[in-house]
């Protein structure tokens, strides 16, 4: 097999154990892959204002139970077993959700990097915060604002999107003992049975 494919195949099946991982929290309702259909790609897909290129997520859902109900996430899955060069990587993301958040996209209310190696352990604290958002943003300035000059990016950055993007920033670290610490099936049936009885969505 070529390293590409077994790269794509690795992403594939990170990408449907975050999603069984997510949805075995019961707090995930529908959560699909850019891979699961045309439609699904075509929710999870945008354009980079400048350049021409688009992106997608790997993951997006609702939420379900208070305080996120009816909220939806995009998630970005790293299926590593080593730090890698996922800080280059989650700074491209950051930027991604910049544009997410700049288009008003609809699934984007919460915004998930989840990996299975944790990375920039020693900045770990501040990754989503609004000042690296902004500096991962300004990394993409080409890309997002057009321009080649930093400063000019520097100028038209709105504060406001960064706190945004800053507030709906998840980390999450996976492990594969982890996986299996949610809720039995069986027991996933009784909450949605009584959720149903009362009338509640599930």
């Amino acid at each position: 097999m070529a390293v590409g494919e077994d790269a794509h195949l690795k992403g594939f099946s990170g990408a449907r154990r975050a999603k069984m991982w997510l949805e075995g929290t019961m707090r995930i309702s529908g959560a699909y892959a850019n891979t699961d259909s045309p439609s699904c790609a075509r929710r999870l897909t945008l354009a980079w204002p400048h350049g021409g290129q688009t992106f997608s997520f790997d993951l997006g859902g609702a939420m379900r139970g208070a305080p996120y109900h009816g909220d939806m996430f995009c998630a970005e899955v790293k299926n590593y077993q080593q730090p890698s060069d996922q800080g280059t990587q989650f700074d491209e993301f950051v930027a991604k959700c910049y544009v997410a958040c700049q288009n008003g996209h609809l699934l984007s209310d919460h915004l998930m990097w989840i990996t299975w190696a944790p990375f920039r352990a020693n900045s770990w604290s501040q990754l989503d915060s609004p000042k690296h958002v902004e500096t991962a943003v300004l990394l993409h300035h080409e890309r997002v604002f057009g321009t080649a000059d930093r400063a000019a990016a520097e100028a038209v950055i709105d504060p406001e999107i960064v706190a945004m993007v800053a507030s709906r920033l998840w980390l999450i670290v996976l492990s594969e003992k982890q996986e299996t610490l949610v809720p039995l099936k069986d027991w996933e049936a009784i909450v949605a049975a009584e959720l149903i009885r009362k009338g509640e969505q599930w």
